[in-house]
């Protein structure tokens, strides 16, 4: 377990849905507490072993998959394109295309395999926009009311969510801007429905999502973010699918896009690149003007719009056989990238520092944890008669006796400083060290 997972469990392991509601707000602040309370009833259901609770997230995955075709059906829908080439035929293989690229990168199963939120975030977000961009092509209130629960649902369960409605505001400016305010012209008109349709889940939300902005902000401090660099949103793509496997499909992405432009498919591919860049591109404003927010799951979606690019790209290579050889290629080198980072362990031993620390405390004495906010993974492997052996690490009030020490993201000094505070060594595991004094 990771101490996220640990925030996730602790606020969905109550018994009672109000405890749920507020616990969620001090446990996972920047967001609603719509997937703790889903973590919640599927807990009562399947348990709380690490492999259940996972398994919710692993559905949303698997969902997105399915999402993925559907938002390419939509996106090259030939009723969309008055000049297009693309068959009905022709869009149901890009879309098998882009759905099983996207189900074989690595950047879309990994968090899939977390209990954690945003697995239920890509599926809300894919879902929204295959509802926006069919609602923009052929309206109807039912899909006018659909973007704007689905909108609600995405943001909710994250608020960098809003990132994806705000590019989708972008587009709409582009097609009211080219039908020339006329309101009488179908496009304008459906342009407007959808603007309204996002602003009234923007309502709903807007209120709840300052104060949890205000409350994420206390919990995560500015000066724990770096300024990403002015390369990141390249570097985004590039670490996310692999270093080796990345100027392939960057290749195929770009002859994809140049096709379908050729072809008259033109504001499909507009959208995929619009979709793709304006996440990560929004995320560098805030993060030199606000804040710091530059996080590869937070533009978890913008990978989908890549992988319909290179699907396109494959589908536009001259001849089937080359076509089945780059399919080929484009697997083998995204399923080369999950065994390679599978080869590596990137958890913590949590479990085993627990166990050791526990060993080693007297009687009286307690534990604390370092980062504060993993106290949850104590208390979740920690017997029921210890869990009150472990207090949330808080320098002013008397010292625990053993520290559990996670070495994730810490600073040299920080680590010098709690070692001479905590002498002793009790065990040194991976990406954990258990410190006595």
């Amino acid at each position: 377990m990771s101490p996220d997972e640990g925030a996730s469990w602790a606020a969905a392991s109550v018994p009672t849905v109000s405890e749920v509601i507020g616990r969620q707000a001090r446990l996972n602040p920047g967001k609603l507490p719509i997937h703790d309370l889903m973590l919640h009833w599927w807990v009562s259901i399947f348990g709380s072993s690490m492999a259940a609770m996972r398994a919710m997230s692993a559905a949303f995955g698997v969902a997105s998959i399915l999402l993925v075709y559907l938002v390419v059906c939509e996106l090259f829908a030939p009723a969309s394109e008055k000049e297009s080439a693309l068959t009905s035929d022709d869009v149901r293989i890009i879309a098998g295309l882009g759905a099983l690229i996207f189900a074989v990168n690595l950047v879309t199963i990994k968090y899939s395999r977390e209990a954690r939120m945003y697995p239920l975030m890509l599926a809300a977000i894919l879902a929204q926009v295959a509802m926006f961009i069919r609602a923009l092509r052929v309206g109807g209130l039912v899909n006018y009311a659909a973007v704007a629960v689905l909108t609600a649902i995405a943001i909710a369960s994250n608020f960098v969510a809003v990132l994806v409605p705000a590019t989708e505001g972008l587009w709409l400016v582009n097609v009211v801007a080219r039908a020339r305010r006329s309101p009488d012209d179908a496009n304008t008109r459906r342009g407007w429905a959808l603007a309204a349709a996002l602003a009234a889940a923007g309502l709903i939300l807007v209120p709840k999502l300052f104060s949890s902005y205000h409350s994420y902000s206390a919990e995560h401090p500015s000066g724990w973010w770096k300024l990403p660099a002015l390369y990141a949103p390249f570097a985004l793509f590039n670490k996310a699918t692999g270093s080796f496997a990345f100027p392939i499909l960057a290749a195929l992405a770009i002859w994809g896009a140049v096709r379908g432009w050729r072809r008259g498919a033109r504001d499909a591919v507009a959208f995929a690149l619009l979709w793709m860049w304006g996440a990560p591109l929004m995320m560098m404003l805030m993060s030199y003007t606000l804040r710091p927010v530059f996080v590869e799951r937070y533009a978890l979606s913008c990978f989908v719009p890549f992988f319909i690019l290179v699907a396109l790209g494959i589908f536009e290579l001259p001849g089937d056989l080359i076509r089945v050889g780059a399919l080929l290629l484009a697997v083998a080198i995204s399923v080369g990238h999950i065994v390679s980072y599978d080869r590596k362990p990137h958890d913590a031993q949590y479990r085993e520092a627990i166990a050791a620390a526990s060993s080693a405390l007297k009687p009286g004495e307690v534990m604390t944890i370092v980062p504060g906010y993993a106290i949850d993974v104590i208390r979740y492997y920690a017997p029921a008669e210890e869990t009150n052996r472990a207090v949330r690490y808080d320098p002013s009030a008397q010292a625990a006796a053993v520290l559990i020490l996670g070495d994730q993201n810490l600073a040299p000094s920080a680590a010098r400083s709690f070692g001479k505070e905590y002498p002793q060594m009790v065990a040194r595991l991976r990406g954990v060290t258990v410190l006595r004094r």
